[in-house]
């Protein structure tokens, strides 16, 4: 039996997917320490206790209680500066646990004095329990080198893609990409 306590945002089921014992299954120390090594690398957690009690029922029977202490899992940033190429202002938002579904949502906006970008990215790490993550991308750039260069350029478009673990460690990720770019000159 596998008791989970402390998560008041993410989902139970975010946790269970990351263990590789499951409840009913031989109890093997080694697979529960690399279960709960799972749960730690996910990030959304300070804390992680384990407790590991024999039942009261039947000696063979183990209850292990998993309690999470869950840490902030989003950041917002903005920045600004001057170089070679001129001023910039950038800012965006990142969630990486996006309603306590382990989703990761970045968005990203540039300015600089020729060129305004715009990045927005979704990562499901494992779409509809189906272990394969689906990866979107959308983002659009605009420079304006008129002046300076004679031409302007616009490219507008978008990612999707998935990956999954083929066998044991290794991994595939596929994607397709499609953009529209559109190019003016002087």
């Amino acid at each position: 039996q596998i008791n989970i306590f402390g998560n008041f945002i993410t989902e139970e089921k975010v946790i269970r997917n990351s263990l590789i014992v499951d409840e009913g299954d031989p109890f093997n120390k080694f697979l529960f320490n690399k279960s709960i090594s799972n749960i730690k690398s996910k990030g959304f957690f300070r804390n992680v206790k384990t407790n590991v009690i024999n039942s009261n029922d039947d000696p063979q029977k183990k209850i292990i209680e998993i309690s999470v202490e869950e840490a902030p899992s989003g950041e917002i940033f903005a920045g600004a500066g001057t170089g070679t190429s001129g001023a910039t202002i950038s800012a965006g938002i990142k969630e990486n646990n996006y309603l306590g579904k382990g989703i990761k949502l970045a968005t990203n906006f540039n300015i600089s004095e020729n060129q305004i970008k715009g990045k927005f990215s979704v990562v499901n790490p494992n779409y509809k329990n189906s272990d394969r993550s689906l990866n979107t991308i959308i983002e659009s750039t605009s420079s304006d080198n008129l002046s300076s260069s004679g031409f302007k350029t616009s490219r507008t478009g978008f990612s999707i893609g998935t990956g999954f673990e083929q066998y044991s460690d290794l991994f595939v990720n596929l994607d397709v990409s499609a953009y529209y770019e559109k190019l003016e000159t002087s």
